[in-house]
């Protein structure tokens, strides 16, 4: 009958195995540790330049994106209209130009979120509740703000609309004289077919009458500077794949 083979000589392999794996896992924890401060160290330019940090921010981002961000914007960054959450694939964008940094920005301290670094300079007024403008001088403005876009067919509310527009109604102070928008205050373009809440009568007269009051949260406090970094590298580059980058936020 065979000796049988001593019990150390079957644990010392298991053990050079089980160290030997060990090590890999620090080894690769501490690299991913070191590209993470690289990814918040360096400038968003910087970044961008380095594909394969810009790989690593992604493979970061979109878990994260997962579960904090898609229950407003959508798994695939395409929005709510309901909610007033715009889409972040269309590379358009209500505060800033869609940079990194100004994305950072949003990502870090929301929008009317209560932190006093929010972007919170104003927000889209009840004109009808608060008696500013009537029911019908409502009417008008929204059919203004659809012939911008070439949906409405009343010349006469539409010239109503527009004096109201630059006058009474004050739309101009956020929109623009031209209704470009005004990404300082976050005030979106009313000259294309890209709408928050809606761009049909029904939705408009609602925006304009009610008024709206889009939230975002702060995540300063909740998630790890990487993992905001590595959110707005994913929005900005996702953003620079959608056609027609730069229209109008949707």
């Amino acid at each position: 009958m065979p000796p049988r083979p001593k019990v150390g000589a079957l644990v010392r392999p298991a053990i050079a195995v089980l160290v030997l794996a060990t090590a890999a896992l620090v080894l690769l924890y501490v690299r991913e540790e070191r590209r993470a401060a690289v990814l918040v160290r360096l400038t968003p330019t910087e970044v961008l330049q380095d594909p394969k940090l810009v790989d690593f921010a992604l493979g970061i981002a979109k878990p994260v994106y997962a579960a904090h961000c898609a229950r407003c914007h959508g798994d695939r960054l395409t929005g709510a209209r309901a909610a007033g959450a715009p889409r972040l694939a269309s590379g358009a964008w209500l505060y800033g130009f869609g940079d990194v940094i100004d994305l950072e920005a949003t990502i870090l301290y929301g929008v009317r979120s209560g932190h006093p670094k929010a972007h919170n300079v104003t927000d889209m007024p009840a004109f009808g509740r608060i008696g500013q403008l009537s029911a019908s001088e409502v009417h008008d403005v929204v059919e203004y703000v659809l012939s911008l876009s070439h949906a409405a067919d009343d010349a006469g509310a539409v010239g109503r609309g527009l004096a109201l527009y630059n006058d009474k109604g004050s739309c101009y102070d956020c929109h623009s004289a031209d209704a470009s928008g005004n990404v300082d205050y976050g005030a979106p373009a009313l000259t294309a077919h890209a709408w928050l809440y809606g761009g049909d009568r029904t939705s408009l007269y609602d925006s304009v009458f009610n008024g709206r009051h889009g939230l975002c949260p702060a995540w300063i406090n909740h998630l790890k500077p990487v993992e905001i970094r590595a959110l707005a590298v994913y929005l900005h580059t996702e953003a620079q794949r959608a056609p027609g980058v730069g229209d109008a936020p949707t």
